[in-house]
């Protein structure tokens, strides 16, 4: 009892902390430059970006459970999803490092130890980080002149990252020397890695593409809008996931996302994609992560015989 007393008092103080960050993610914003997405015929565009991202969403939370199977064990798909979304609730707690906590001591009830929880952490850092900067590089045609032949750079890094993940073993090992860590076990099963970077670059694509829909929205030409809404988001979040400090990026992924739309739409229409795109995509990740959490939690409960079910009611 008094361990369940101390697990609900954790929880909600996660909780609260979770959304302090959300709040601070989105305090001090213009939002009366959004006063023109919202209009009649919006809601059910909008409502479908919202969709997509959060399929997006799924995309890696797949690709992360891949992950965690080639560097320390296989889990339930459920007991997956848990660890998934905690952990990624946690980026919106400044510092970042909370979510990580939780996961390790859920990866140790799954069977995995604080090293295997840790390689995980940083070998899906870099699967993120790699796809997210290859997606990125969509942007190109509309800010270089010639731009177009950049396009073939991120399915030539792709193709290589598919037939070499060791590659990724590598650039774990070097930021775990970095960060002054041990380095990460050697992949035991590189295809299922192969299958994490494939979610994880759809994951991508996916989550870009609620930018392009506020975009079109916003009068933005839609074939032209694309690439620069998809690679634009991708290489605004990847810097903003490296700036620690800041909740989720707040603030410097509005400030990135500006100058990849600009060529496609007025200025003032890019601070309202980029503003739109804060609201949308928080919409999303709370909508999905809370929808997940429940599903697994009335599932393991239904699992429960009914004696444990009335113990933990208690």
């Amino acid at each position: 009892m008094v361990s369940t007393a101390w697990r609900r008092a954790l929880t909600v103080l996660f909780v609260a902390a979770v959304a302090a960050g959300v709040c601070l993610a989105l305090r001090g914003q213009d939002w009366s430059v959004l006063a023109g997405l919202f209009h009649r015929g919006s809601a059910a565009a909008l409502l479908g970006a919202v969709v997509v991202s959060a399929a997006g969403l799924l995309c890696g939370a797949r690709s992360w459970m891949l992950t965690l199977s080639v560097v320390a064990v296989p889990v339930p798909t459920g007991t997956g999803m848990r660890m998934f979304f905690v952990g990624f609730l946690g980026k919106f707690v400044p510092g970042r490092v909370w979510g990580l906590i939780v996961q390790i001591r859920m990866g140790e009830r799954a069977g995995a130890t604080k090293a295997q929880m840790a390689g995980t952490y940083l070998v899906n850092l870099v699967v993120v980080l790699l796809t997210g900067g290859t997606v990125g590089m969509l942007v190109a045609p509309t800010l270089l002149a010639d731009g177009v032949w950049w396009l073939l750079l991120p399915l030539v890094l792709l193709a290589v990252l598919v037939a070499r993940p060791g590659l990724i073993h590598g650039f774990a090992g070097l930021a775990a020397r970095i960060g002054r860590r041990p380095p990460p076990p050697p992949f035991a099963r590189p295809r299922a890695l192969r299958r994490a970077i494939a979610y994880q670059t759809v994951a991508w694509v996916l989550s870009g593409l609620h930018v392009w829909v506020i975009a079109v929205l916003l009068g933005a030409a839609p074939l032209p809008a694309l690439p620069a809404a998809v690679g634009g988001f991708a290489l605004a979040t990847v810097v903003g996931t490296l700036v620690v400090f800041a909740p989720d990026g707040a603030g410097v992924r509005e400030l990135l996302l500006v100058p990849a739309l600009a060529p496609v739409l007025p200025l003032s229409a890019a601070v309202a994609t980029a503003l739109g795109s804060r609201v949308l995509t928080l919409v999303a990740e709370l909508v999905t992560s809370g929808t997940a959490l429940g599903a697994v939690a009335l599932h393991d409960r239904r699992d429960l015989p009914i004696s444990l079910r009335k113990g933990t009611a208690v």
